[in-house]
């Protein structure tokens, strides 16, 4: 497949795939959600804190590799198979919106893409998801999770199970469970990694994301598939090159 720029309906169609468990809820609470995010598993491991330790202005730039099938995006929609680059940002704290609390923020921008703002907690030993915001949509009401969700911790080792979230309708569901802890390299070098698998659908596109994150680091690699009757729709990978974040 030829390398070309990643047209405006793909952007959006991208878009439904954040570094959040999006649109399980707005800004309302959610009976569906657990109040309390716990992780089943059967052994113990040594925890690795502090889990992130940053610092407002840190960044992470990564490669992303994008792949969508021919006829995706319409019936004579070609294939795309482009890389680009993207770089999230630590903000520190910042306000979300009239009526909800400040949150820890990091700043996602790609070329051709509306800048995402990914809200979260983060603790000595876990990240907690709050929700996201894209700047610029023609709505700017953020997705606000209350209570928030599990992103990663410490104490997580293969078997860990995160509860599965869903909205009322059970259109969206996420399940994410810990399948290993690994090393794995990438062009930003070699890291000892939680890999973290999601599985869920969005109505009946079904999805798969796996992450890679390594404590005091942060996301090293992540890969996104959905498909909709066993028929591959696009493929996204993300790979670190580099961070100023000191480990």
């Amino acid at each position: 497949m030829k390398n070309q720029p990643l047209p405006p309906p793909v952007l959006a169609l991208l878009a439904t795939a954040t570094f959040a468990l999006t649109h399980c809820n707005r800004s309302e609470k959610n009976p569906d959600i657990p109040a309390e995010t716990s992780i089943s598993s059967a052994t113990e491991v040594a925890p690795d804190a502090p889990i992130l330790p940053v610092h407002p202005g840190d960044s992470w730039h990564y490669d992303v590799h994008i792949e969508i099938q021919a006829g995706v995006m319409g019936p004579d929609a070609p294939a795309v198979d482009t890389h680009q680059e993207r770089i999230r940002k630590y903000l520190g704290k910042v306000v979300v919106a009239e009526g909800l609390p400040e949150s820890e923020c990091f700043e996602v921008v790609s070329p051709g893409s509306p800048k995402e703002r990914e809200f979260v907690e983060i603790h000595h030993d876990r990240i907690l998801l709050r929700g996201s915001l894209t700047i610029g949509a023609k709505t700017t009401k953020p997705v606000w999770l209350d209570p928030p969700i599990l992103f990663v911790s410490s104490e997580m080792k293969a078997g860990s199970v995160i509860p599965e979230i869903h909205d009322k309708s059970q259109f969206r569901k996420r399940k994410t469970q810990v399948v290993a802890r690994e090393d794995i390299t990438v062009p930003a070098g070699k890291f000892n990694s939680i890999r973290m698998l999601m599985t869920g659908s969005d109505g009946p596109v079904e999805l798969r994301r796996t992450i890679w994150f390594s404590p005091g680091v942060g996301i090293i690699r992540e890969e996104k598939v959905r498909y909709a009757n066993e028929k591959l729709l696009f493929r996204e990978t993300h790979e670190l090159v580099g961070t100023t974040l000191k480990h």
